[in-house]
């Protein structure tokens, strides 16, 4: 039962990362489809906007899964999320193009996007939540770590099916080829729904509502959490989404290697999840997270001048550094989002600040990295921005209570 609880919760998530990165990896075929405008750029940002569409329903998203996780059942939520997710995802496959319908396409686009951003809102954090409340205390650093890692795995999935579309000839890729990794994505979503349908009731579900006096005590939790995930998605969305694109539209580098040197380099993102995870249940949670913090921190401008380099060797060694120091920091996060809230609260207090975080530093931040370069002519702009976030960061987690090895009903 361990073990098809553990499929259920790891699987799903997988494939729902998978649906979630899908469009970004595909946004230079997307943005030729559904916003054919004169400037190349403007093609691009306008694809990227959309993306970050995807975000705008993820607050509201996050407060209704979160409620429903806490009061009522989190299986029920792991359910919904993977319906919501796995529907959109196909139909977006089975959009009309620009040519074909017009300004519409675009907005079915937009509205798939906003359906896609729902399912996903509360995906992650349910299945981090629930991981570090059924680990063994003494191994929630490195379980809790599979959640990342599974997420890593999805989007690994989503560059080695684009890396096989983008091999195709470009009028097959343009016809039909694009629709096929979203028709199998939301096809398999659908079945990891079927899948978690089936699974017990999973433990943690509050018996009562959480009270203001509980919100009042754990409000600095809040802004922990907000800026936990915003470090995160940022380095995520930066190194792994949109540098793929950036490499293929603006340094002009072949499409082929790209999109290998960014599988490769998320086979070693998932690698050292696990690794971050496992450091932590050795060192301490709190400890190791703070010195991935400081490694983030140091590298971020090399990693920038690396990643904007026109040479596709100077880009995979920057994106194997951020891979390296990336990975450590998400598994050493893993176990704090189960660790920094009671249980009446965990889900709520996970999903609200998880969500804001998201929509402000993850869909906006190939967006902003863009403009960061034109504005400032720096290429490695999106460097410092890095670097402030985490210093932030650094500063709102150094109060935090280590809990390693510690049940999770210990008072925090």
């Amino acid at each position: 039962m361990q073990r098809k609880v553990w499929l259920g919760l790891l699987s799903g998530n997988v494939i729902e990362y998978y649906d979630y990165v899908l469009y970004g990896l595909m946004a230079p075929v997307l943005s030729h489809l559904f916003f054919p405008l004169e400037s190349r750029f403007s093609s691009l940002a306008a694809t990227f906007a959309v993306f970050a569409t995807g975000m705008l329903v993820r607050p509201l998203g996050g407060v209704l899964f979160g409620l429903l996780g806490d009061w009522v059942s989190r299986r029920y939520v792991l359910m919904a999320c993977s319906l919501t997710t796995g529907l959109a995802t196909l139909l977006i496959g089975c959009l009309p193009t620009t040519e074909s319908i017009g300004v519409s396409a675009t907005l079915f686009l937009i509205l798939l996007r906003l359906l896609q951003g729902l399912g996903m809102s509360s995906e992650f954090c349910s299945v981090l939540v629930i991981s570090g409340e059924i680990a063994p205390p003494q191994k929630r650093g490195f379980f809790s770590s599979l959640a990342h890692g599974s997420g890593m795995l999805g989007t690994l999935l989503a560059s080695g099916i684009s890396f096989l579309v983008f091999s195709l000839p470009q009028e097959q890729l343009q016809s039909w080829g694009w629709r096929v990794p979203f028709w199998l994505g939301g096809l398999i979503c659908l079945n990891a729904y079927f899948l978690r349908f089936q699974l017990p009731e999973l433990p943690g579900t509050g018996k009562k509502c959480f009270c203001k006096k509980e919100l009042h005590i754990n409000r600095f939790s809040f802004l922990r959490m907000f800026l936990i995930v915003a470090m995160n998605t940022l380095l995520y969305h930066l190194i792994f989404i949109f540098q793929s694109t950036k490499m293929i539209e603006q340094l002009h580098l072949p499409a082929g290697p790209t999109m290998i040197c960014n599988t490769v380099n998320l086979i070693l993102l998932v690698l050292c999840c696990a690794l971050g995870g496992w450091l932590a249940d050795k060192l301490g949670h709190r400890k190791t997270y703070l010195t991935s913090l400081l490694l983030v921190a140091a590298s971020a401008v090399p990693i920038s001048i690396m990643l904007n380099t026109p040479s596709i060797f100077l880009c995979a060694a920057g994106q194997s550094l951020g891979a390296l120091v990336t990975g450590i920091l998400f598994g050493s996060s893993s176990p704090l989002f189960s660790e920094i809230w009671p249980r009446s609260l965990r889900m709520t207090g996970t999903n609200i600040p998880y969500n804001l975080a998201i929509t402000c530093f993850g869909g906006t931040a190939p967006l902003i990295a863009l403009y960061l370069v034109e504005w400032t002519n720096l290429q490695w702009a999106m460097g410092l921005y890095v670097l402030i976030v985490s210093l932030l960061c650094l500063i709102t987690v150094w109060t935090m209570q280590d809990r390693t090895a510690r049940t999770l009903a210990t008072p925090l």
